[in-house]
């Protein structure tokens, strides 16, 4: 009976050491059939890229649709324009402030220098992005400070809001682009303030890149919309 249990014993030990063995293999000795689902994420580190990759993209897609959403609004009000001074009817032609022209030379100037901020940042000149930036916003302070002495000078002529047609539009013109306009000051500003944090220069290069690309096309928008406001004003004035 002991050699008959021993015959036994035997095999079932073999089974276990191979089991065990076969075990040992698939689970930690990495073998080309192994597969961790865990290991498709860890070659990223902390997995901040991602998220710093998405909100670049969305702020571009974003920036664009509300660019196009402010051309309607402009492309509209510039059609009534257009159709309410064919009616002469209670329609008065005002005389554009010559202050006016100062303004859109100061803007035409922010949009060099917003370019500028934008190609520092591709360049990786930080310092030069931050500072180029602050005297974007600076200079469009500058603009709307021109734009508010331009109403002031026309109050001082007795043309108001309601006078008439002709100034309706251009307080209605020069008002809401002022106020998008004010919306991109405020952002240059932020990023102008941003860029010298040490949380900003960790972000990845191209998420920074982005930025400055979206900054920099908003307000060479603002710039352009500005221009063609001003010479509709001075052709249908």
């Amino acid at each position: 009976m002991p050699a008959s249990l021993e015959i036994v014993a035997e095999p079932e030990d073999l089974v276990l050491t191979n089991e065990v063995e076969i075990n040992d293999g698939n689970g930690s000795g990495g073998g080309p059939g192994d597969f961790d689902p865990g290991d498709r994420g860890g070659g990223g580190g902390d997995g901040d890229d991602g998220e710093e990759d998405s909100p670049a993209g969305i702020y571009r897609i974003s920036v664009w649709a509300t660019l196009t959403a402010v051309s309607t609004l402009f492309i509209v009000l510039g059609i009534a324009y257009v159709a309410r001074s064919r009616s002469p009817k209670f329609w008065e032609p005002i005389v554009l402030p010559r202050v006016l022209w100062a303004s859109t030379a100061i803007l035409l100037f922010s949009s060099l220098t917003c370019q500028a901020a934008r190609r520092a940042m591709h360049h990786v000149h930080e310092r030069a992005y931050a500072s180029l930036l602050g005297i974007t916003a600076v200079l469009g302070i500058g603009f709307l400070v021109l734009q508010v002495t331009a109403w002031k000078e026309l109050a001082g002529q007795g043309i108001f809001l309601s006078e008439n047609p002709h100034s309706s539009f251009f307080y209605l013109f020069t008002a809401v682009h002022g106020l998008h306009l004010l919306f991109g000051i405020l952002a240059l500003l932020f990023l102008s303030v941003r860029a010298f944090l040490p949380a900003w220069r960790r972000r990845r290069l191209a998420y920074r890149q982005e930025i400055a690309d979206v900054a920099a096309i908003y307000w060479h928008f603002m710039d352009g919309l500005w221009c063609g406001l001003f010479l509709l004003l001075l052709l249908r004035g």
